[in-house]
């Protein structure tokens, strides 16, 4: 054994403290539990899983500023374990020169510019979504309007069969949450069973893009080109199944998880649109809030220093991006949704080279699902006997948010 062994030993030892990503806690049970060991013990290692824990704003935000600059995001879990096989996934686990070529061509699809344009579109979904609900005076929210919208928003702007937004929400399901209450072995096979048929339709596509251009997003990835060489099938295939899941879970649950606190806080639903150029700043309170994402980051060089630690390679680092967003050094009472916060960039959507793609959308998106939602539902509340349930793994969120209101006069 070396001493550099010897030595991360001895600073695991001294920094244990069990940690499970896939906790049965509550949302805020689990920062409280991260509060106090920013407090006690801000870089924690957990035996269990292998990893260590980042729990302040400034050492998540220094290591995802440092991708390729000292880290990488491959394997991007906690335990090391691969999500998809052997295979890393496209782009997210990419690092170097290959993911830079992959944001080349995929950021200018998502711009500022690009979103704008796409406005009409999607707020027309969001109008369609509601109308299934709207005259009935009460909805499930997660699986009638907060999973789907996006859904169909990733289908409409990719120029998918917008008719198909069930079928793939069902996929992206299987992929996120396996089967709920489930054993490992079902999960395993609706996670099978969701791969096999989402590759075989997005092939589908794929070979009708390369027959049938169109001026769309999906022919100009499939179209694209790295070093004069097209992008293989299975690589496009894994491209698409990430942008669908990532541009349906993050946008779903802070949709998801909103609603469940304003059912609870009425007062806030008021006043967040108490005046309307301030919607955009309220969006950003509650993407700071939610923060569902959970990326894990692994030492590349020899070593790297996080949070006073000298870690050696290899080492991998979970960052779960709402320990950031809840740190008090930045965010006074953090815990609490306050759409006056002195502006602070939060970690919502990632720092530096993994910055998330869809970013101008999503929020994009989130503006226009709460207007529309506020025209349909100026007061609801949680149907009697009903408590959401949330749940934290890769992506934190909140299911059976079931709300009732008083149909509004058409």
């Amino acid at each position: 054994m070396t001493d550099t062994a010897i030595d991360i030993e001895a600073l695991r030892a001294s920094h244990a403290r069990q940690y499970d990503p896939y906790s049965t806690a509550t949302i805020q049970e689990h920062l409280d539990d991260i509060a106090d060991r920013r407090e006690n013990l801000p870089m924690s290692f957990s035996e269990k899983g292998g990893f260590w824990l980042a729990t302040t704003y400034d050492d998540i935000a220094g290591m995802l500023r440092r991708n390729n600059k000292g880290f990488i995001s491959f394997p991007n879990i906690p335990d090391g374990v691969l999500a998809f096989g052997q295979k890393r996934q496209i782009p997210i686990e990419l690092d170097g020169p290959i993911h830079a070529q992959y944001r080349k061509l995929l950021d200018p699809l998502f711009s500022p510019s690009k979103v704008k344009g796409m406005e009409e579109q999607v707020r027309q979904i969001a109008i369609d979504l509601i109308a299934g609900f709207a005259d009935k005076g009460e909805v499930d929210l997660v699986p009638e309007f907060a999973f789907p919208f996006p859904g169909t928003v990733f289908l409409s702007v990719m120029g998918w069969p917008v008719e198909d937004a069930d079928m793939m929400n069902k996929w992206v399901g299987a992929f996120l949450h396996g089967v709920p209450g489930g054993t490992e072995e079902e999960t395993l096979a609706a996670r099978v069973d969701a791969s096999e048929k989402s590759r075989a339709y997005i092939q589908a596509i794929v070979d009708d893009r390369r027959a049938n251009p169109r001026d769309d997003i999906t022919t100009a990835i499939v179209q694209a080109e790295f070093d004069g060489e097209p992008i293989p099938d299975e690589d496009l295939s894994d491209l698409f199944i990430l942008l669908m899941m990532a541009g349906l879970d993050t946008t779903a649950s802070v949709i998801a998880q909103s609603m469940a606190y304003f059912a609870k806080n009425p007062a806030k639903w008021d006043e967040m649109f108490a005046d309307p150029d301030d919607i955009d700043a309220a969006v950003e309170e509650l993407l700071r809030w939610t923060s569902p994402a959970v990326p894990t980051r692994n030492v590349a060089d020899e070593s790297a220093e996080v949070g006073g630690l000298e870690l050696p390679k290899g080492e991998r680092i979970h960052c779960p991006l709402a320990a950031a967003n809840r740190d008090p050094k930045y965010y006074p009472d953090p815990d609490e949704i306050q759409f006056d916060r002195d502006p602070h960039p939060h970690l919502t959507f990632s720092l530096g080279t993994h910055r998330c793609i869809g970013v101008h959308l999503a929020r994009q998106e989130l503006r226009i699902a709460f207007e529309e939602l506020r025209r349909v539902m100026p007061t609801f509340r949680l149907a009697d006997g009903v408590e959401p349930k949330e749940h934290l793994s890769l992506t934190w969120g909140v299911e059976d948010v079931r709300l009732v209101f008083t149909p509004q006069d058409s």
